[in-house]
């Protein structure tokens, strides 16, 4: 941790998948920086399929910042099918989440279970990138 950073990334690939995992705790003012690592490890290795785990990130911010936040997601990373794996207690927060993506032409699913998560992407590798939907 550097800076007053609070939250941990460790990144892993499974089948052509690229798994990032998020633990400890981000602030509002740190939400942005944990953002950009995580574009810059996409962009680092041409992800085209990819999982953020964030079921033991600790902080979670209105669907306004989310708004803002999808809408200032990296272009270099919207050809990225995205599964976020998140509790189902943030549900109303990831559905909103999920929505906004679309609306800006991101292919991106949340799930509550990893493995639905993996299954969905890799369904989407083998169509190309088609919209098929298990949410575990």
């Amino acid at each position: 941790m550097e800076n007053g950073t609070d939250y941990q990334l460790s990144t892993s690939v499974n089948e052509g998948i690229i798994e990032i995992v998020i633990t400890g705790e981000v602030t509002a003012d740190a939400v942005k920086k944990l953002q950009n690592e995580v574009f810059a490890i996409v962009k680092s290795i041409n992800a085209r399929f990819l999982i953020i785990d964030v079921r033991a990130l600790k902080g979670r911010f209105g669907v306004t910042e989310a708004y803002y936040r999808v809408r200032s997601y990296s272009p270099d990373t919207s050809s990225v099918n995205t599964a976020i794996v998140d509790i189902e207690e943030n549900a109303a927060y990831e559905s909103f989440h999920e929505t906004t993506a679309k609306n800006v032409g991101r292919q991106l699913e949340w799930f509550t279970d990893i493995d639905a998560a993996r299954t969905w992407l890799k369904s989407m590798q083998r169509e190309g990138s088609g919209s098929a939907r298990d949410n575990g």
